[in-house]
């Protein structure tokens, strides 16, 4: 048994990091910024619970008894646990290194991509489960299907050797994972231009040790030098027989429905049923069937399990409902996610009102233009977008855009947008412009608060409409 303190352990990564090693019969404390400023104490009081100890992010928590320190690649230098790590010479280890090292010991199943990987890794974890093989799964988002303690999780610890995992390009770290089957669900630009992504990813499919399922619809993943005879290809688009990816399985989607309360498709013509909505999603279950279907979980047995799959919170996250007026939380952040969302959204047939929290000045000057690409093409003119400030999580940073720069060029467009240095100076005038049948979608990523702020906006609306 070994000791691990994890820093920043209330996010969504390292929390499920945190429950896998316990689960392994370590011993784990953590800080996290959070915890100290009383943010979202239901979490932290949820993941004491599970017997993982907090400290304030001081230094308290890192003793000679801790055996390894574990950051996030977001973490900084400066921070008091990694300075006493330091201090007391306590090997300081990423986050994505300890997963690497679980994944690569096991019978690793390595979910990357862009867009779609904490839906995808729920979806495939489901289906394993429901299939009996009994996985470990470990999400960057909770999974409503397992639930632990009252409240969804995002992961699930199971007694086989498989582990499904959702793994990150971002930070480079995607290349410290050598799994035996890999999915790339898609790549577009996101923290990265495509160039690096692309290199990154090849990487990441050299190095798998089976078989690699892929999106043909992806121009970046087409582009890749792939071995045919290790690759199955997934499409929404494409008459797979003898296409370029691929010259073994393929799974497509046929007889697409698209409805507010879920979709449905054949594959193989066998067919499925899904209670997540929009077209990303189909994607998304075909590339969870063609890995389940590789493990040799049947074509009816697949189906099944995504038919009782519930989804991911804050993935189009239905809050509540007053005087026919949806809340609706969503992690979209970047210009592909958002254009999906706001396109399931559209199904609803209503009216949005669109609050949208860019989630780093970094993220934002990269793909400035696609954001407001995005932002415009999926809503109309009666629609309504509120932008709030960037999210700011700390540490050095060049603070040389605003939301507001998104406002102007918006508004430029024909669009109604608004900014606000905060998301409680756009509040009120939100809840003023809302009237029933409206739907109500707030869109952001590493803020937990976001959807304290969605619970807030339903509060507001019951308030005003007397149904409290």
């Amino acid at each position: 048994m070994a000791w691990y303190h994890l820093v920043g352990v209330g996010g969504s990564g390292m929390s499920a990091l945190a429950q896998v090693l316990i689960g392994r019969g370590n011993k784990v404390s953590g800080s996290d910024r959070n915890f100290d400023l009383g943010v979202n104490t239901p979490l932290f009081d949820w993941l004491s619970s599970g017997g993982i100890q907090l400290f304030p992010q001081n230094g308290s928590g890192v003793t000679q008894e801790v055996e390894a320190v574990v950051v996030s690649a977001a973490v900084e230098e400066s921070i008091a646990d990694v300075v006493k790590a330091h201090q007391l010479n306590i090997p300081i280890r990423k986050r994505a290194e300890v997963l690497a090292e679980l994944l690569n010991n096991s019978y690793g199943i390595a979910v990357a991509g862009t867009s779609g990987k904490s839906t995808v890794t729920g979806m495939l974890g489901y289906i394993l489960t429901w299939a009996g093989l009994d996985p470990t799964i470990i999400s960057g988002g909770a999974m409503k299907n397992f639930l632990l303690r009252g409240r969804p999780n995002n992961m699930r610890y199971g007694s086989s050797s498989i582990i499904v995992a959702e793994v990150d390009e971002s930070d480079g770290s995607i290349v410290n994972y050598h799994p035996k089957v890999a999915i790339i669900t898609n790549i577009s630009k996101d923290h990265k231009d495509i160039p690096e992504l692309k290199s990154l990813f090849q990487t990441f499919a050299d190095q798998t040790k089976e078989k690699i399922v892929v999106n043909e619809d992806c121009q970046h993943i087409s582009s890749l030098h792939l071995d045919q005879n290790r690759t199955i290809s997934f499409s929404l688009e494409k008459d797979l027989s003898g296409g370029p990816i691929s010259s073994g399985s393929s799974y497509r989607a046929d007889k697409i429905s698209l409805k507010p309360d879920g979709s449905s498709f054949e594959c193989g013509e066998h067919p499925f049923r899904l209670k997540v909505i929009g077209l990303h999603n189909i994607a998304n279950a075909l590339a969870a069937t063609a890995a389940a279907s590789y493990l040799g979980v049947p074509l009816a047995t697949i189906a099944e399990g995504l038919a009782e799959f519930q989804g991911i919170s804050r993935r189009f996250d239905l809050i509540g409902q007053v005087q026919g007026i949806r809340v609706i939380d969503d992690f979209a952040h970047n210009p592909d996610k958002i254009a999906a969302t706001l396109e399931a959204a559209s199904l609803l047939g209503s009216r949005l009102i669109v609050l949208f929290q860019p989630h780093g000045f970094g993220p934002l000057r990269l793909f400035q233009k696609e954001l407001i690409d995005s932002l415009t093409a999926g809503t109309s003119e009666q629609d309504l977008i509120f932008l709030p400030e960037i999210f700011y999580a700390g540490g050095s940073v060049i603070r040389d855009i605003s939301s507001k720069d998104l406002v102007q060029a918006i508004q430029a467009r024909g669009r109604r947008a608004w900014y606000g240095e905060s998301r409680q100076e756009l509040l009120p005038l939100m809840i003023e412009e809302t009237r029933p049948g409206d739907t109500v979608l707030v869109m952001g990523a590493r803020d937990d608060t976001l959807t304290l702020f969605c619970q807030q906006v339903l509060r507001l609306l019951e308030e005003k409409y007397g149904e409290v």
